[in-house]
């Protein structure tokens, strides 16, 4: 093919996606609508919210996230974390259910592109793929770990308890509140080391020092480490020393932490 058939082509395209372009204003923006369906038969709603006069968030709103939890589907941690790794190549962040990315005027086009593909390979790494058992969230694991220990004492459990430190604040994903005053307060962090185990560890390290000198210092730390054959031994000794008790689970090997839970928690209150 020629070169002047294939500029007469590039016109037809940019005049095409000229016409398929859809744009509405929001709140705080704009939302386009580019051509290109996803796999569910959809297309894609990328936000644009100015935040200063030259800074701004580029966002899918969680549209996927919600439109899959429509349709009965949960993200799952092993999900959620494929949602983490993909959205940083495609320089995005994932976070809160939402594909989002910071930038100024001069980077929109990009950005909007970026989050647009993310929203697509989201929806099509869901549906387009057979559920698999081994992806049960492991908080159900440790749930049902939980609910399984024999306690001396009478306790409730709450998931999601949020913690206020002295620079920040942070979430344990489960929490077991004795109901006896001499017992303390047994806070479970879930710890996923993705492609950093050592950036991982230092957070966890940060959480344990910023809620020195406040009311949860004392709490129990029982800390999980999910795929513990991919963290480094440095990642490991700092989670260590950042925790009362740890528990080691190696991919394929998340049955196992219906009972290791327990026998943590139990070793905990001896």
């Amino acid at each position: 093919m020629d070169q002047t058939n294939c500029h007469s082509i590039r016109e037809s395209l940019v005049s095409f996606f000229g016409r398929e372009v859809r744009i509405s204003e929001s709140k705080d923006g704009c939302v386009f609508v580019l051509p290109g369906k996803t796999i569910d038969d959809r297309y894609t709603a990328v936000f644009v919210d100015r935040k200063t006069p030259d800074y701004f968030v580029v966002h899918d709103a969680g549209k996927t996230s919600s439109e899959l939890y429509s349709q009965g589907i949960h993200i799952t941690e092993v999900r959620e974390e494929a949602f983490v790794n993909m959205a940083e190549r495609m320089g995005a962040i994932f976070a809160d259910g939402t594909f989002q990315i910071g930038c100024k005027e001069d980077e929109l086009e990009s950005a909007i592109l970026a989050v647009n593909q993310c929203a697509n390979l989201g929806m099509w790494h869901l549906l387009g793929h057979k559920p698999d058992l081994s992806d049960e969230p492991l908080l159900n694991r440790i749930e049902r770990g939980i609910t399984a220990w024999n306690a001396p004492y009478i306790h409730t459990v709450q998931p999601r308890v949020p913690v206020k430190g002295r620079r920040g604040n942070h979430v344990f994903d489960f929490v077991s509140f004795p109901a006896v005053e001499r017992r303390q307060p047994i806070a479970i962090k879930v710890l996923r080391p993705s492609d950093d185990s050592l950036r991982k560890a230092r957070e966890y390290g940060f959480l344990a020092y910023d809620i020195e000198q406040t009311n949860f210092e004392n709490w129990l730390r029982l800390a999980v480490l999910a795929k513990a054959d991919r963290w480094t031994r440095n990642a490991k000794q700092l989670v260590a020393a950042s925790s009362t008790t740890m528990v080691e689970v190696e991919v394929g090997d998340e049955e196992s932490l219906e009972s290791k839970v327990p026998a943590a928690l139990e070793l905990l209150v001896a």
